[in-house]
């Protein structure tokens, strides 16, 4: 196939020397543990510079020109080297990697030369490696987070391959360019383990749901070592591209207790009394009694909640969620048509008591799995992070990214909060989440999507592996009907059992 190859895809061109780009980008993304997250298609590309080629004699060349006649047709059926001999210029051809084999054992043709370019492949476009690959200065705003990757690669050569012509016109490949000395990007993420949650999320066991958002974070470090979803095609869910984020329900339970324990305003022995006035069971007004505020937790009970918001009061509520990563975006993402999302604040109208269970306000599940890691992590926030090392072609670490921490809660009170989280795993709403034998604790979540037509199902929890503690956040977005036993779907037979099971998978 012909192709009519923009200029920028020569870098140079001189009477006998010949420079291509071979490749879409000029630098690499690597996971965690040095392995290439960038995908690539394989481009087989020979070239004809007509020149050089109008020398070839058909007394020494013939048999090398019709053998490449007859290998060329196969890829255009017009093709025909007696006519090229009346054309200038450099003529670009797509060829199969079956056709590019066989042309390059032609030895004697004056005037061709092949490369083989490498094509991103964007197919999970919205991957977050895929987004980071397809960085540009078209799609980066000022002060976002594309443009920090720039700024970091702006030195950076794309890949080349040169040819020159030998005293036969023949040419011949020299100064390759692999972009050795370019520098790279290592990400926190773990490929491993992101394939093994895409396993989970792609099983016959959730094939109901049409797409599932997943972060997972080092409690310690704030750094995402998972961020997936399960339909890579839509706009990423965990950033919360094209939309306003969710209502996280019940999950924002975990900070309103938190903030309330911070502030010396509640002991966990506490009592409060549920009439019904904001809880419901089946559809239908359903009052819990008297219970104290872990009991309260464990079964997500919303008019306890609503009255330990309204002791908190919303300037209190506002400032720590807003210390807490909230209403602002994590990453920084910016570019055209993939804006990441800012969450919508709850206003002073919509109702502290709607504010304290997670209602009127929106978040992205990357946002609320940094608030809720604040928690875990002894009550100290770390905005999670995406890019752990600048490194050189063979993983050598040139600059090491530091992340800034601040403590919003004390340890008594995150270890009070985690104790809460455990019992909802064990005598609570998350049944479905246990997992025999690990430290681990979580909360449920259910909330109401736009217009109130669908729900999305949250699980919000931490557990502990090779004695390293994690924090992780499990969303399925708008999603309506009951499961096998004829339950509404929400969070606790959605979510939750997704969290058991890529844990499960993580131990293996």
């Amino acid at each position: 196939m012909l192709m009519i190859y923009p200029t920028t895809s020569v870098q140079g061109e001189l009477e006998n020397h010949q420079v291509e780009y071979t490749s879409d980008t000029n630098y690499k993304v690597f996971d965690t543990n040095g392995n290439s997250l960038i995908n690539y298609k394989n481009k087989y590309i020979m070239v004809l510079d007509t020149k050089p080629f109008k020398l070839n004699n058909y007394e020494e060349t013939l048999q090398d020109l019709l053998a490449l006649n007859f290998i060329m047709k196969s890829e255009d059926e017009e093709f025909n080297f007696t006519d090229i001999m009346n054309q200038s210029g450099k003529l670009y051809y797509t060829i199969t990697k079956e056709t590019y084999e066989k042309i390059n054992k032609l030895n004697d043709i004056k005037g061709i030369y092949t490369y083989v370019y490498n094509e991103l492949d964007l197919k999970e476009r919205w991957s977050v490696e895929n987004i980071i690959a397809s960085i540009n200065e078209d799609n980066a705003l000022e002060d976002s987070f594309e443009e920090s990757i720039l700024d970091i690669i702006k030195d950076n050569k794309r890949p080349t391959i040169g040819f020159h012509l030998d005293e036969k016109s023949i040419y011949k490949s020299n100064e390759t360019n692999y972009g050795e000395n370019n520098k790279n990007i290592r990400l926190t993420i773990d490929e491993a383990w992101s394939d093994k949650i895409k396993d989970v999320l792609n099983g016959d066991d959730y094939s109901n749901l049409d797409n599932v958002g997943v972060v997972l974070l080092e409690s310690s470090t704030g750094k995402i070592k998972a961020m997936v979803q399960k339909d890579e095609s839509e706009a990423n869910v965990n950033l919360g591209i094209g939309q306003l984020g969710f209502e996280p329900g019940s999950i924002f339970k975990v900070i309103t207790e938190a903030i309330a324990l911070n502030e010396g305003l509640i002991n966990m022995d506490d009592t409060f009394y549920c009439s019904g006035e904001i809880c419901s069971n089946g559809g239908k007004s359903y009052a819990h009694g008297k219970l104290a505020v872990n009991q309260a937790f464990e079964v997500s009970c919303n008019d306890i909640f609503a009255k330990i918001g309204q002791m908190i009061g919303y300037e209190k509520m506002l400032k720590y969620t807003t210390n807490l990563g909230l209403y602002n975006k994590v990453l920084g993402l910016a570019g055209e048509n993939r804006e990441e999302a800012i969450g919508v604040m709850a206003k002073p109208s919509d109702g502290i008591s709607n504010f304290a269970i997670g209602q009127c306000i929106t978040v992205t599940p990357l946002q609320i799995a940094g608030a809720i890691n604040a928690v875990v992590n002894d009550g100290i926030y770390i905005k999670p992070s995406l890019i752990e090392d600048i490194v050189d072609e063979d993983n050598n670490v040139i600059e090491s990214i530091q992340n800034e921490e601040n403590r919003i809660f004390t340890s008594t009170t995150s270890k009070l909060v985690k104790n809460s989280m455990y019992d909802v795993i064990w005598e609570g709403t998350g049944s479905a989440a246990k997992i025999e034998g690990i430290t681990q604790g979580g909360k449920t979540g259910t909330s109401t999507g736009e217009g109130g037509a669908t729900t999305h199902g949250w699980f919000a929890g931490y557990f502990e592996l090779n004695d390293k503690m994690y924090t992780l956040v499990v969303v399925a977005p708008n999603i309506n009907g009951v499961d096998a036993n004829g339950n509404d779907l929400g969070g606790g037979n959605t979510a939750a059992p997704i969290y058991r099971d890529i844990i499960k998978s993580l131990m293996e």
